[in-house]
């Protein structure tokens, strides 16, 4: 790692828009982002042809985990190693990855990312209505301050009293509390009625009014015990209003959503390989797609939900209920996003907030997000056309191949580290992010 790097004239995303500024990195932080710094006794790199922006925050990954919903082990395909691989190779250089389990078992996560992770990372725990309270404050002592139940799955949803109380405990203790919310009792019903093997048939059983009653009445839950919290992989742009609606009341709540749901339809389920696009929420409608992408001003950050699954788990079940759920996009939350920017659908500016800013205040990354005194996470964009032709990580298959975008990552710094440069990843040493 160079002590001292001055990068020149650099077209900077920020919360507020492009800044042209030199920035000055020394010691892995970010020294000072001024125009016209001094050459004199550093190493400089003229930045002039990218768009630098602050390293992307990926707060929704399940490296190294398991599908919950199936009888046997169906692993992911990435790890702590090659997930953080992935992550750097899409410009995001911190994400958070959902684990559970009790104290002995956070601390093994815990270690075995400390020792295999490249990208620097945190973590959130999924909690049931069994988990302990002893077990969220010990989650705390061991820098997790984040929380997650699920309103869906029948082996893990919590009830509304359930949810009440966990969020009392979160609430009490300062942390945020996500949830997946769809309405499991009414999934279950209609799965019964859409019984096959037929895979747009999973998107028939999770109707967007199964996402967006849920999301109502966690809404209330989150109102009334005034916990900090977030609802998860939001599909539904009615989903997006209803968030609106009770943070206008005084609920502080927020919405994520997720690069998927921004590029693909529900007619990727009526391919012939329509098995491996199965994940819930399911993708809706073209027009619901569109509508998500016109009222991303109303999304607070967005996550990938990495959940990959090799081919012979996902095309293998007899019934699309038993498909384990998950694509694989993490790769791609970037050049989703800022493709979008590019294309004039968003402001760079809120690209950088729900990629970057945003997710650093939620999650209480105290070093995050590209200011002085913050960690020197930068990525170099360029903005250049290219189709999705191959990927990084484990996966055998993509969503993503063929996609074309218009943002390109072409480098990524870890804390002033060159860490990944056009394809390769270089070494690098990730660690636990502190939090507040």
């Amino acid at each position: 790692m160079r002590k001292k790097m001055l990068f020149k004239n650099v077209k900077l995303g920020t919360p507020k828009g492009i800044e042209e500024a030199d920035i000055l990195v020394e010691e892995g932080k970010v020294v000072k982002i001024s125009k016209e710094i001094s050459t004199i006794g550093k190493s400089t790199l003229d930045s002039s042809e990218f768009l630098v922006i602050p390293g992307a925050i990926d707060g929704h990954t399940h490296f190294n985990s398991r599908f919950l919903g199936a009888k046997e082990v169906i692993p992911t395909a990435d790890d702590y190693l090659s997930g953080s691989e992935v992550a750097l190779s899409g410009g995001i250089t911190t994400y958070l990855n959902f684990i559970e389990g009790d104290s002995t078992q956070m601390k093994e996560e815990v270690e075995l990312a400390s020792s295999t992770s490249k990208a620097d990372f945190g973590f959130h725990l999924i909690v049931r209505g069994s988990t302990k309270k002893e077990d969220i404050e010990k989650a705390f002592s061991m820098n997790i301050r984040s929380f997650k139940i699920f309103m869906a799955y029948k082996n893990m949803m919590s009830s509304d009293s359930e949810i009440i109380s966990i969020a009392e405990e979160v609430k009490r203790l300062g942390g945020v509390l996500a949830v997946h919310a769809e309405n499991g009792d009414i999934i279950e019903y209609l799965k019964q009625r859409f019984n096959g093997k037929d895979a747009l048939f999973h998107a028939m059983s999770r109707p967007p009014e199964v996402e967006e009653e849920a999301v109502n009445r966690f809404s209330v839950i989150s109102y009334f015990t005034n916990v900090k919290s977030y609802v998860v992989h939001i599909s539904s742009p009615n989903s997006l209003k209803i968030i609106d609606e009770w943070s206008r009341k005084g609920g502080k709540i927020k919405a994520e959503t997720c690069p998927h749901y921004l590029v693909f339809d529900e007619s990727m389920y009526k391919r012939n390989d329509g098995f491996r696009f199965i994940m819930s929420p399911p993708l809706r409608s073209k027009e619901a797609r569109l509508e998500l992408i016109r009222s991303l001003n109303k999304v607070y950050s967005v996550g990938s939900d990495y959940a990959g699954y090799l081919s012979k788990y996902k095309d293998s079940p007899s019934s699309y209920s038993e498909v384990p759920n998950g694509v694989a996009s993490t790769e791609f939350l970037v050049p989703t996003i800022y493709s979008l920017a590019f294309r004039g659908f968003i402001d760079l500016s809120q690209a950088v907030k729900i990629t970057s800013t945003n997710p650093a205040e939620l999650y209480g990354l105290e070093r995050k997000g590209l200011e002085e005194g913050k960690d020197a996470d930068l990525v170099f964009l360029k903005r250049e056309k290219y189709k999705v032709k191959q990927w990084h990580g484990r996966m055998d298959h993509s969503i993503y191949e063929g996609v074309e975008y218009d943002a390109k990552v072409y480098r990524t710094y870890l804390r002033g580290e060159l860490v990944y440069e056009e394809g390769e990843i270089k070494g690098s040493k990730g660690t636990q992010s502190p939090r507040i």
